[in-house]
């Protein structure tokens, strides 16, 4: 069970923004600073080989520990920069761009701060097999 949690937390942090983002919203926003572009770029690129790189370890090498923490970063990552964005500058939908809230929630926030929470979850379901197994 905590693989496939693992597996659907990396999917919603390393894959679905890659194929989300490399669009007009972001990645190809003709408003955006040439650099932020390549800020985006850098972004998509790690999370997506991070992505892979925990795959490859949750699934062909049978660990999950890695993987789970793997998948944290990614998460914790986007929800740091979100509770930060009040000292940046940042905003969680760009101006003009559609986007549902669940909740009243932005989906960005909403998604990543349930995988976030998942994943959270399933480290704390891995700790106590572990400590079981000992």
């Amino acid at each position: 069970m905590t693989r496939l949690l693992t597996t659907i937390a990396l999917i919603a942090g390393g894959l679905i923004p890659l194929l989300l983002d490399i669009s007009p919203s972001h990645l190809l926003n003709p408003d955006w600073d040439s650099h932020a572009r390549v800020h985006e770029a850098w972004r998509l690129s790690t999370n997506s080989l991070i992505f892979l790189l925990a795959m490859y370890l949750l699934w062909v090498k049978g660990r999950e520990l890695l993987p789970a923490l793997l998948s944290l970063s990614i998460h914790m990552g986007f929800v740091g920069a979100a509770v930060l964005m009040p000292l940046y500058g940042g905003v969680p939908i760009g101006e003009g761009i559609p986007e549902p809230l669940p909740f009243g929630i932005p989906v960005n926030i909403f998604i990543f701060s349930s995988m976030f929470v998942l994943q959270l979850i399933v480290l704390l379901m891995i700790f106590k097999q572990k400590k079981q197994d000992l």
